[in-house]
């Protein structure tokens, strides 16, 4: 592990073990809520592993905060200024990259996906709240529940209901990126 992913995993380790403190649960409580294993948490709450954006989005939800929070340990600033090259980085799933938009515990959470031909969200997910997509290149297909899916162009927003079982997909033969405006801030 690198010096930048193990400082990384350290800080990510310590805020997960002081937020499942906070919450009064037990490694043992938050891998059976989560569906992941205990060994996994250890590691993870220890600084040996970065869990998955999805796997930390499961954490904090347990946990009741969000992957932001975890990420920035409750950092709070007025303003919050991300250049286009700069912003945490991670693996949303294969071929998709998570950008964080913005820094600190906010009231929403803007991020940017980029992903690659055939690239997916992974599972539905759900959450408290409400999300907004903005197609910035490309296109990127949305189911939002079982029965509505959307193709989406550039150029192209929707506005759903978080509560809603949801996920994407790029389906198309180029790479695609949008924006994922969620209020309040849920990963």
């Amino acid at each position: 592990m690198d010096e930048d992913r193990h400082l990384l995993a350290v800080a990510i380790g310590t805020a997960i073990r002081s937020a499942r403190h906070d919450a009064g649960l037990t490694l043992r409580d938050v891998a059976a809520k989560t569906g992941l294993s205990q060994p996994f948490l250890s590691q993870a709450e220890n600084g040996h592993s970065v869990p998955s954006v999805m796997n930390l989005h499961r954490v904090a939800q347990v946990l009741g905060t969000t992957a932001h929070a975890l990420l920035e340990q409750g950092a709070r600033t007025p303003t919050s200024l991300v250049r286009s090259r700069e912003g945490r980085r991670f693996a949303l799933s294969d071929g998709a990259v998570l950008r964080f938009c913005s820094t600190g515990v906010r009231a929403m959470e803007p991020n940017e996906v980029t992903a690659q031909p055939g690239s997916q969200a992974g599972e539905h997910t759900e959450h408290a709240g409400e999300e907004f997509i903005y197609v910035i290149d490309g296109s990127v297909r949305v189911e939002v529940g079982v029965e509505e899916s959307y193709v989406l162009d550039k150029g192209d927003t929707l506005y759903y209901p978080a509560t809603v079982p949801h996920r994407w997909f790029n389906d198309a033969a180029e790479p695609a990126r949008f924006l994922i405006t969620s209020t309040p801030p849920s990963f």
